[in-house]
């Protein structure tokens, strides 16, 4: 062991030397009295000879030299695996004096190696036992909270008075996040709580850089549930967020061998391949739900609507109509406080549409999406989605189906379609006749004094320009008379901070589109994208500054 020692901190990766040096090894320990002190800590599977060699590989891995020869002809999943396999042949007795060690003042066995892995010593040897990431996991150590709370406090050997492994533990994390990932899950319990002894900021600090370097691995349901629940305790929404998200990910892929394995089936009473999906659809929704819960928490409305449409849609994979109904509701309204009518009505509509014959309901969320759109200034998205309710109401007005209050059908009815009649008339619009084009020319003809200006009509992260009161590719003048659409012409790029944009005649957008013209302003080839049509145009020409007193005109009261 001194010679091979001694060649590690001296030879090269690759030499001779060295790889006989470790032959010399792995044949002493194979020998009687020597194979005594392995066959002491390990319950082998495999032949004498090749455990020695997994044994003394592990080992010699223990070093930066070691590691790199051994590189070349082992991989580093190889050893991963190899290193949980002897974890688990690691007989109890000698894993329970590994983890008594720990909490040792001196002498704790536990080492952090030149590569960065955590490894302990092997009892009443000279080995070291790289534990690299599998050894941390379920089918390694499979450590409990009180034995990950020990390690983590434990003193590496060779560092100084009063230092933890916690306390290395962002280093370690920057090369070897999975270990870190799998300590620290392992020292949360079940209620999201770290045991006492264990600082909560140095855990959550350890925790965040190792769930940030690992957003690409799903790892396993108990690894991030652990995390899930510790992030949401300390309030880190964000987080929280993404392990959720995670965790319906993982949920969504899993098979039902999967859930066999875990227990989940006979727990559960899942008797049919069908009910182990639902379940499984089941349990993605809720995490999709809680994903967009924190989200929302975290102030950010985008991601938490994107959450809340992945649960509808896992619910209603499962049947759940009534969790479907609500995320289709949930979503629709988180997306009406930051997007447009044209963004949200699908959404809108597959709510309203899951709600079936819930009258109550319907009203409720268009109200609610109603009331979220004016509070951004958007009286005409707001009007859109009275509107959208206003058919559902009038469908059942027309079929009469059984089960539904028409007196209440009629009373809502009333109500939305009086709100959408306000929210025209807080922008200026008067509506007789619902025709797009038409209120488009009536809103210009309001504004053409700001339009024409140097300055344009400002609007939330945008302004319009109408140069001349006219199209300056057809040269075709303004005329609230004439039966001429106006679309909008995004003059830069779509990710600029803020939009500039100008009139045109949908003719000539056609034309441009139909002739692929470049872009006017940054010779690129037009796309449709260039463009805003429709309610869209409507609602930038007549929004209003957002603000929490705008949302009055829009609630639909019976």
């Amino acid at each position: 062991m001194q010679t091979l020692q001694a060649c590690l901190q001296t030879c090269s990766p690759g030499a001779a030397e060295l790889t006989r040096a470790i032959e010399r090894v792995e044949a002493a320990f194979t020998k009687h009295e020597a194979w005594q002190c392995i066959k002491r800590c390990f319950e082998r599977h495999v032949g004498r000879s090749a455990f020695v060699k997994d044994v003394v590989r592990n080992h010699v891995t223990t070093t930066s030299t070691g590691l790199a020869h051994v590189h070349r002809v082992v991989g580093n999943l190889q050893l991963d695996n190899f290193a949980t396999q002897l974890v688990r042949a690691m007989r109890p007795e000698v894993r329970a004096d590994i983890v008594d060690r720990w909490s040792q003042p001196d002498g704790t066995g536990l080492y952090v190696t030149e590569g960065n892995f955590i490894a302990v010593g092997i009892p009443g040897t000279d080995l070291r036992l790289s534990l690299m990431d599998g050894g941390f996991s379920h089918q390694g150590l499979n450590l409990s909270q009180a034995e990950a709370t020990q390690l983590l406090l434990a003193r590496p050997e060779g560092t100084p008075p009063g230092t933890t492994l916690l306390d290395l533990l962002p280093m370690l994390t920057d090369d070897r996040p999975l270990a870190s990932f799998r300590i620290i899950g392992a020292a949360i319990g079940d209620d999201g709580h770290v045991l006492p002894g264990l600082d909560r900021d140095a855990t959550h600090a350890a925790a965040a850089a190792a769930h940030d370097a690992l957003t690409h691995l799903s790892g396993t349901l108990p690894e991030r549930e652990a995390l899930a629940r510790f992030f949401g305790s300390q309030g880190d929404e964000r987080r929280a967020a993404q392990s959720r998200e995670i965790i319906a990910q993982i949920r969504s892929g899993m098979s039902p061998d999967e859930n066999f394995r875990s227990g989940e089936v006979a727990r559960e009473r899942l008797e049919t391949i069908d009910a182990i999906r639902r379940f499984n659809d089941l349990r993605a929704g809720e995490n999709r739900q809680r994903a967009a819960f924190h989200y929302a928490r975290a102030a950010s409305p985008q991601l938490a609507a994107e959450q809340y449409l992945a649960s509808a849609k896992m619910y209603a994979s499962a049947a759940d109509h009534r969790m479907a109904a609500s995320m289709y509701a949930n979503a629709a309204e988180k997306l009406a406080s930051f997007a447009t009518f044209r963004d949200i009505s699908q959404v809108l509509t597959d709510a309203i549409t899951a709600y079936e014959n819930d009258v109550s309901a319907v009203s409720r969320i268009g109200t609610r999406c109603a009331e979220a759109l004016t509070k951004q200034g958007l009286y005409v998205s707001a009007a859109m989605a009275h509107d959208l309710v206003t058919h559902r109401l009038l469908d059942w007005l027309e079929k009469q189906p059984a089960g539904v209050d028409m007196a209440q059908v009629r009373a809502r009815y009333a109500a939305h379609t009086e709100a959408m009649f306000e929210c025209f008339a807080a922008v200026g619009l008067s509506v007789t006749e619902f025709d797009t084009p038409s209120l488009i020319r009536s809103a210009i003809d309001a504004r053409r004094n700001d339009l024409a200006s140097s300055d344009g009509l400002a609007g939330n992260r945008y302004v319009i320009h109408f140069d001349d009161e006219s199209d300056t590719i057809s040269a075709q003048a303004f005329d609230a008379h004439a039966p001429t659409t106006w679309v909008l012409l995004r003059r830069g790029d779509i990710g600029d901070p803020k939009q500039v944009y100008e009139l045109m005649t949908e003719d000539s957008m056609h034309d441009l589109l139909r002739h692929r013209s470049v872009h006017p302003y940054h010779r690129k080839p037009l796309v449709e994208t260039d463009f805003v049509e429709g309610i869209e145009v409507l609602d930038m020409l007549t929004a209003k500054p957002p603000g929490p007193d705008a949302a009055a005109p829009a609630r639909a009261s019976v």
